[in-house]
């Protein structure tokens, strides 16, 4: 049994996406009508508390990060931006809460958000202590190739969006929701990820850069990457995501959440081997799920041990005196229940050669021992396996 329950996290992750839209459009009605509810903010009356609809912030072009525009200083409020063009610009210790960005491109040059905020954290309400408003921002539909250093990006949504060459350095991402998004090289360092959640996200260049440590937490959830292409380029990028996922996980010292992202690196790796490294990688899987999954040891051994209950009945079984060898004439002249009887005597003289305990009602024939040795030898091996998975999973 996997440790993440994937259908239970993504319906946990809708239901809070759900609830933040709700939370965010009641706070900004509130503020439309109450604007002292944002007196603490120096109002940029040019853009805040209205709908922005096909205007280009910065310039055409493409040109180098120290020739972008810089907006600085600006406390942008309860804005809408509908296709709205932004290139070539650099917003500095600038402030957008409650805003959304509708089907914008963050394209061109590119963009840079330095020390600015997305989050409204304190509650205006009275009493406002241990109270929290978590009003947030969205970007919906947009294109962004932006760069974010030192912001505050906490409960903030991606909701369809493309992101291409993001980088996200030394930010708070705590809560952060990408739905249904693509993401074509992702950079990240030194970031606050605890919540953080990615929901049918295709994930493509995942790359942490951290000089200190990115934080997750037991919330941190990275849904499966949808595949698109099914080619070989593309498992290899996204089981390399996947390894990077279990590498961070395990240095937060998540090792059941590492486990998951392992054995799911594991199962699309499989798909790039070469047939024999691909044959030894099922048999992983099949034994003990990549050492994930202790269930797998005992169905492969039961599946193992009705193999050879068969094999018995083929080759042949001494019962009480009596040979039983399963032939074709055989076949045809026994009953159903002779069958049953014999397949529970088998049954019986499998387990006893798997266990070592040896054999009860039937023994192999003489000439067919080494199907008793052959699978006494499996049954070693795989207690062996069962109890080391079972111990791994147990010491986490």
């Amino acid at each position: 049994m996997s440790y993440i329950n994937f259908k239970e996290e993504i319906s946990v992750a809708n239901d809070q996406l759900n609830k933040r839209r709700e939370n965010n459009k009641k706070l900004c009605d509130d503020m439309f009508k109450d604007k002292s509810k944002a007196s603490k903010f120096q109002i940029d009356n040019q853009y805040s508390f209205k709908t922005i609809t096909n205007i280009l912030f910065g310039e055409k072009g493409v040109k180098k990060e120290d020739e972008f525009i810089e907006i600085a200083n600006r406390d942008i409020i309860c804005s809408k931006f509908v296709e709205c063009k932004f290139y070539n610009v650099k917003f500095k210790d600038c402030k957008f809460i409650g805003c959304l960005f509708d089907k914008c491109d963050f394209g061109g040059g590119g963009v840079i958000f330095e020390g600015c905020c997305f989050l409204k954290k304190e509650s205006e309400e009275i009493p406002s202590l241990n109270c929290t408003d978590n009003f947030s921002t969205e970007f919906r539909k947009s294109k962004l190739y932006c760069k974010f250093l030192d912001c505050n990006l906490g409960f903030a949504i991606f909701d369809n969006d493309e992101l291409s060459n993001i980088c996200f350095e030394n930010n708070n991402l705590n809560s952060v929701i990408i739905k249904d998004s693509t993401t074509d090289g992702i950079k990240i360092q030194d970031s606050n990820m605890r919540g953080f959640k990615t929901i049918n996200t295709y994930i493509k260049d995942l790359d942490f850069l951290d000089e200190g440590r990115s934080s997750f937490d037991e919330k941190t959830f990275f849904d499966k990457i949808p595949l698109r292409e099914k080619t070989r380029d593309e498992y290899e990028g996204i089981y390399h995501v996947y390894e990077t996922l279990a590498d961070k996980f395990k240095e937060n010292n998540l090792n059941n959440n590492f486990g998951e992202y392992y054995f799911l690196c594991k199962t699309v790796q499989r798909k790039t081997l070469k047939p024999i490294p691909k044959l030894l990688s099922y048999i992983y899987w099949f034994s003990c799920g990549y050492g994930e999954r202790p269930e797998n040891a005992a169905i492969s051994s039961l599946v193992i041990i009705i193999i050879f209950s068969i094999l018995f009945l083929i080759f042949g079984l001494d019962i009480n005196g009596e040979t039983v060898k399963y032939t074709v004439n055989y076949i045809r002249n026994c009953s159903i229940m002779k069958f049953w009887n014999d397949l529970k005597i088998a049954f019986d003289s499998s387990v006893g050669a798997f266990t070592g305990v040896g054999y009860n009602a039937g023994e192999p024939l003489e000439n067919t021992y080494f199907l008793g040795d052959i699978e006494m030898l499996l049954g070693v091996i795989m207690m062996g396996i069962g109890i080391g998975t079972i111990t791994r999973k147990i010491v986490r």
